[in-house]
């Protein structure tokens, strides 16, 4: 996908506001005017999609979205790796960039969206309660996984890729509107290099690393 500074999805609510805003201008509607003006430049704020590079790190998983460290969790997951992996989730806030890219360079392998609550993103299970979108990366024989899991007030899930297609690290793979969290299972052999609240940028920061530091 060629990338473009602002997410297309955010199309939708920055055009009509603005061609609102200009309206409410005209007519000297000031109090709509002013409304609709800054909604206009929250939806420009929200579906920014700034230019990321995280260099050359094969051996490295980069974090998938931005946010902040929520969880770091050892567990099996066994309907997609059928493993015991290390679980990194990640708040989105609204002031994130909402793009999600994908942490290494592979084969999408597959793609499963299942509908469900809209829980506040941090809440306790809600990966398996809410609305969210599952994408496998397949990397030679390594899976990694990733969860878009749609939060209280999230209530889009976009997916860029579709089973089949190959990315390469740091490429978006999809978008979640308006706050939300995003999942990473870490497959063995890999050593994460974050740790719990630290902030994390999609397609820069190094999340995990072949064999450790």
């Amino acid at each position: 996908m060629r990338e473009k500074p602002i997410a297309r999805e955010g199309l939708t609510f920055i055009i009509p506001s603005l061609i609102l805003s200009i309206l409410f201008y005209i007519f000297h509607l000031n109090i709509l005017f002013i409304v609709s003006f800054f909604f206009f430049f929250f939806c420009l704020f929200f579906f920014r999609n700034p230019r990321r590079s995280s260099g050359d790190v094969q051996d490295t998983l980069i974090s998938p979205a931005d946010g902040r460290i929520m969880e770091i969790k050892d567990m099996f997951e066994g309907e997609f790796i059928g493993t015991e992996t290390k679980r990194v989730s990640i708040f989105m806030s609204l002031t994130s960039v909402h793009v999600n890219r994908a942490p290494c360079e592979g084969k999408i392998a597959r793609v499963v969206h299942r509908d469900g609550e809209f829980a506040l993103a941090f809440k306790k299970d809600i990966d398996k309660e809410n609305e969210r979108n599952y994408i496998l990366i397949e990397k030679g024989k390594e899976k990694i996984l990733l969860v878009q899991i749609a939060g209280f007030l999230a209530r889009r899930i976009t997916s860029y890729v579709k089973e089949g297609d190959y990315v390469k690290q740091g490429d978006p793979v999809g978008i979640i509107a308006f706050g939300s969290r995003v999942d990473i299972y870490v497959p063995k052999g890999y050593e994460t290099i974050v740790t719990l609240d630290d902030k994390v940028k999609a397609g820069e920061t190094h999340l995990a690393m072949k064999g450790g530091i």
